[in-house]
């Protein structure tokens, strides 16, 4: 792999940081710290770029808080004007990843994402009888802190720029426990090694990204499997001989212990595909979508919980129309005429309609959308035959 040098005075220049800080508010303009950064925002700016021209940025402390859906985790936020930075760095490294990263790899990307993740998956699905799905144990939280910085110096060979992301990584907080003994551990290896990225730093997902490359590369190229796809620490693997994945999996479990990672033994499995695969959100088999159970009862809750709200005044209906879109266009990649049809009977939210363009409209023409796929999905099939 070829080194990238000649970053540095691209991610400290004004234009550069500028940007950082147009890009880091975005969505953000009522919150207190944004505010007040973008009150004297020139003069941050300025210092953040004497700091880190003279190399002496540090990053701030962490705000926590946890999560118990869909699993407990420790979601970490970073000062505001650390996350100016994280956005100043990814300008200049985005393209660079980007172009070294495997097509397969479809988390953080332009043009990738969980629905391309899921429509390449049912592609894979219908050319391959049998799939290893995987998943990394306690992922986040188990990234090697010098095995990470060792990627970073295969990359790039810019040495302010590579000390920069030594001091991000170094400034991660302390994690959940992840420890785990690997082959030349002694009985205290695992207390010595510094592990973990925040969950919820920008730059932490690209890392993360960025961390499992190699294996994207090495299953594919090295060991010359044609039917796989990853999102972060999820990755499947396809092939039409059942014992060349039984195989498979003790090679992938020995890669990653290279990087100090482990397969989720309760997780990783070699299954049939017409039996489907749960992946990004979806339950997917060959010819067919659905939504997972557990997100429809997800969103199913929270719909009562802003009834609730909107009935005793503390919520808008336009919040509401805002918060359940995304979900709905979720939900609209997968063959959801059925669930729609529940939906729009269950609907707690008629007032939304008045509203010709309100999420209830976009029920109704996702309702009219699906009847039209559907035809058409009859009609091709018909042909076929």
């Amino acid at each position: 792999m070829k080194r990238t040098g000649g970053l540095w005075d691209r991610l400290v220049g004004w234009e550069n940081l500028l940007a950082a800080a147009i890009n880091a508010r975005r969505g953000k303009t009522l919150r207190p710290a944004v505010a007040r950064f973008e009150f004297r925002r020139e003069w941050d700016l300025l210092r953040l770029q004497r700091e880190l021209e003279s190399g002496t940025y540090r990053p701030g402390a962490f705000t926590t808080h946890r999560i118990a859906r869909p699993k407990p985790r420790l979601i970490s936020a970073a000062p505001y004007r650390d996350r100016v930075v994280h956005h100043a760095i990814l300008r200049v490294l985005e393209p660079i990843l980007d172009r070294h990263f495997h097509p397969d790899s479809y988390a953080c990307r332009k043009r990738k994402g969980t629905h391309a993740a899921s429509r390449r998956l049912q592609h894979l699905m219908r050319r391959n009888r049998y799939a290893l799905q995987c998943d990394v144990r306690q992922f986040f939280p188990g990234i090697d802190h010098e095995v990470m910085k060792a990627t970073f110096r295969r990359l790039l060979k810019d040495r302010r720029l590579l000390k920069l992301l030594d001091t991000i990584v170094d400034g991660s907080n302390e994690q959940d426990p992840a420890v785990h003994w690997f082959p030349g551990d002694d009985l205290f290896t695992p207390f010595t090694r510094r592990r973990g990225l925040p969950i919820g730093n920008l730059t932490s997902q690209w890392f993360a990204n960025w961390y499992l490359n190699g294996l994207d590369h090495t299953i594919t190229t090295d060991w010359r499997v044609g039917g796989y796809v990853r999102y972060c620490d999820d990755f499947v693997i396809m092939d039409n001989d059942w014992g060349r994945l039984e195989d498979l999996r003790e090679r992938v479990a020995d890669l990653l212990a290279g990087l100090r990672l482990r397969l989720h033994p309760g997780k990783t499995a070699v299954v049939p595909t017409h039996t489907g695969l749960t992946f990004v959100g979806y339950r997917t088999w060959p010819h067919r979508r659905e939504v997972r159970g557990t997100s429809i009862r997800t969103f199913l809750g929270r719909l009562r919980s802003m009834r609730k709200a909107v009935e005793a005044g503390e919520m808008l209906l336009a919040e509401v129309r805002c918060r359940v879109a995304g979900w709905l266009g979720h939900a609209s990649q997968a063959d959801s005429f059925p669930l729609f049809v529940r939906l729009a009977r269950r609907w707690p939210f008629p007032e939304l309609s008045k509203d010709r363009q309100s999420n209830f409209e976009f029920l109704r023409r996702s309702l009219r959308e699906g009847e039209e796929n559907k035809k058409e999905k009859i009609v091709k099939q018909s042909n076929r035959r």
